[in-house]
């Protein structure tokens, strides 16, 4: 699932953060500041693609008029997993193109392997992330997945040889 603006821009969660403003305090209850969409994938059965109409997005918020809680701003950033990497190991000079698999992966920033910030990094989709190693010396590292939520680490998940 992806958030994004009217303008059909991604957003993360921090940028979400950024669109929203505090109508009550406590509890802090907040509203955005322009339109929010979801993405999503409908179904054959979903009751919302009945018409047939194929629709890809749907608006989460209205500007002043929706409100929502901090929980509720979490719920729609998940944290992502790390299942995979494929192949878990490459040359320590680097450029090894590397697969990484997993869940929740709309929100991720970016991907260190060994510390070293990973090249040609692209978030595929919510489950998939493709990038290229950095140099490094040999040896077993962690693969870390930097989330909007939170970082997300794999420890000798990769191997330099």
């Amino acid at each position: 699932m992806t958030i994004r603006n009217a303008a059909g821009a991604r957003l993360t969660k921090a940028q979400l953060t950024a669109l929203t403003a505090t109508v009550v305090d406590p509890p802090a209850v907040l509203t955005v500041t322009e339109a929010i969409y979801q993405d999503f994938d409908p179904t054959p059965d979903d009751d919302d693609n009945a018409s047939g109409f194929e629709r890809s997005r749907r608006l989460l918020y209205v500007p002043g008029a929706s409100k929502f809680s901090a929980a509720d701003l979490d719920a729609l950033f998940k944290v992502a997993t790390f299942t995979s990497i494929t192949p878990n190991s490459g040359a320590a000079a680097g450029g090894t193109p590397v697969v990484i698999k997993g869940t929740n992966f709309a929100g991720t920033i970016g991907v260190t392997i060994g510390g070293v910030a990973a090249t040609a990094f692209k978030v595929v989709d919510d489950t998939t992330i493709t990038c290229t190693t950095g140099a490094h010396a040999a040896g077993a590292v962690a693969v870390v997945v930097a989330d909007d939520n939170a970082n997300v680490t794999a420890n000798a998940a990769y191997t330099y040889v």
